[in-house]
């Protein structure tokens, strides 16, 4: 453990397996990290108290469930597939069973498969749309979503849609080819989702009867590598490291171009807080709370964060599964 100081800064950082912790104080405001399960983590979704998460290793892939609050070594394990990765995963409430969907690649092919999440030991996934070769689950994130009703995801020429309990796919969007995906949002009726600059809307049931181009929710200056888009509002993080923020014909800069990589970005309309995890001259998460800007080191290629109804944020590291309290 070691600790550096400079000016009104003050940061230790423990490296010490299974509960490194990173701490940052900025005047009396104190952020911490935790890992919460070591695994190599791939999708990962939070309910009230837990976290579902997929995870990889030479062994094959795994469904994990935790606790918020857990500590490495308490996850419990539902589902298990050799020579098999799972991908982004999420869950529904379905004739009152709580199920999670994620995406499987094995063998070249991508499915969606949905598992109990209170499940009988030995439980098995079941594979409930078909296989598909053109979706990218190793690098795209946040790219599955539901409303309860349907899965909707984008694969590398379409915005796709499927109802939740399987059956036939519905190509809501055609799209140019798009790796990776920035991930989907459901935003009141509509899917957002993004090619290259363009970020775009297409109604989540199917209705679109005008183009693409009269269906544009903001253009970015270079490529977008994630957003943010609510009501009104949208945060657009850039390919040169720049973070716009959007309202009707207005914008500014949060972020400046060429500050950093970013790798992921999520909101807290509770909390007004904007979170994003980049590549700068470190690894790092930023946190903008108001008048507060902070930063956090974490471990290598930190993606996927997202926050819970406490304000916490949650993300996938090398390290593992990984949160802090803002």
């Amino acid at each position: 453990m070691y600790q550096a100081v400079s000016g009104d800064l003050l940061l230790y950082v423990g490296m010490s397996a299974p509960a490194a912790i990173a701490v940052l104080c900025v005047g009396s405001f104190l952020m911490s990290r935790r890992i919460i399960a070591q695994h190599v983590a791939d999708g990962m979704v939070l309910s009230t108290a837990n976290i579902y998460f997929t995870a990889h290793d030479n062994s094959g892939a795994r469904v994990f469930r935790t606790a918020q609050s857990a500590t490495p070594g308490h996850e419990t394990e539902l589902c298990h597939e050799p020579n098999c990765r799972f991908g982004d995963i999420v869950f529904a409430n379905v004739d009152g069973t709580f199920y999670g969907y994620f995406f499987a690649l094995a063998s070249g092919m991508t499915t969606i498969r949905r598992i109990p999440l209170a499940p009988q030991p030995g439980q098995v996934a079941e594979i409930i749309g078909p296989a598909a070769a053109d979706i990218d689950i190793v690098s795209s994130h946040g790219n599955l979503v539901t409303d309860g009703s349907f899965l909707y995801w984008q694969s590398d020429t379409a915005i796709n849609r499927m109802p939740i309990r399987g059956g036939a796919v519905t190509v809501l969007d055609r799209t140019p080819l798009t790796r990776p995906a920035t991930g989907l949002h459901l935003v009141g009726p509509n899917v957002i989702y993004a090619v290259d600059r363009v970020i775009y809307h297409v109604p989540a049931n199917g209705s679109a009867i005008t183009p693409p181009n009269l269906r544009v929710v903001f253009t970015a200056a270079v490529g977008v590598v994630a957003c943010v888009p609510l009501v009104g509002l949208n945060y657009v993080a850039e390919r040169n490291g720049a973070i716009v923020e959007s309202s009707g014909n207005v914008s500014g800069v949060k972020q400046n171009p060429g500050a950093a990589s970013i790798t992921s970005m999520a909101y807290d309309g509770a909390h007004v807080a904007l979170a994003w995890t980049q590549m700068a001259a470190t690894w790092q998460l930023r946190v903008d709370v108001g008048v507060q800007d902070l930063t956090l080191p974490t471990g290598a290629n930190p993606r996927l964060a997202m926050f819970n109804a406490a304000g916490d944020v949650f993300w996938l590291d090398d390290d593992g599964v990984v949160v802090t309290s803002v």
